[in-house]
């Protein structure tokens, strides 16, 4: 059995999308100052590897200690859809994986945008599921995708309004890497700090996979 990191580092000044919180992390105090190192960290509920409540998109949605924790762990299948800057991933893509889009499954987008984390166009060209595919996965009944991009689409107001509606409630993982090290099939491990009430938090995704 190994593990692999599938989260970026969180570093100070890192990337974000224009709107959200900037990522500080600071020295509150030092082994000279207070006798022990202690940080100062603001960020967004949203920074870098991370997932999505359904009351991100939805007053009335899940909030992150109202999911149950089955949802942020076990078997989990890797969709291998390549694809460059700008480019929509369709149905006919996620069809070409129909055997592993069952009820319940739990799937991981490795399009290879990932390699794009800390360059200046990872927020702005980034693959995009469009909103047809968006309506296709929801019909599936996912429990939970995840994807190497900061956002599953272009369209991300109504992309989060399909997949998080309340008949479909799709835990979305967004920024994940190192997915090329992945096989097919392994588990997945990403569990959210439990902000009660909060509609997302940075996580440390995990693979676990059988040697």
């Amino acid at each position: 059995m190994k593990l692999i990191d599938l989260s970026h580092p969180l570093e100070h000044g890192q990337q974000t999308f224009p709107m959200d919180p900037k990522l500080s992390i600071m020295a509150h105090g030092t082994t000279k100052t207070l006798s022990y190192n202690i940080s100062h960290i603001s960020m967004s509920s949203h920074q870098g590897t991370h997932l999505d409540a359904m009351y991100h998109f939805l007053d009335d949605g899940r909030t992150l200690d109202q999911m149950p924790l089955d949802w942020f762990y076990g078997p989990a299948s890797v969709l291998r859809i390549p694809k460059q800057a700008g480019d929509e991933i369709t149905v006919e893509d996620f069809k070409a994986h129909e055997a592993q889009l069952k009820v319940g499954a739990k799937v991981i987008i490795e399009t290879g945008w990932s390699r794009q984390f800390g360059a200046d166009n990872f927020f702005t060209e980034f693959p995009s599921i469009t909103q047809d595919a968006a309506r296709y996965l929801a019909g599936r009944k996912l429990r939970l995708i995840g994807m190497d991009m900061p956002t599953p689409s272009k369209d991300y107001y109504e992309v989060h309004h399909i997949l998080l509606a309340k008949d479909v409630e799709m835990v979305i993982v967004e920024s994940l890497t190192n997915l090329d090290q992945l096989p097919d099939a392994f588990t997945f491990i990403g569990f959210p700090l439990n902000f009660k009430g909060r509609d997302g938090s940075p996580i440390r995704a995990v693979g676990l996979v059988n040697d």
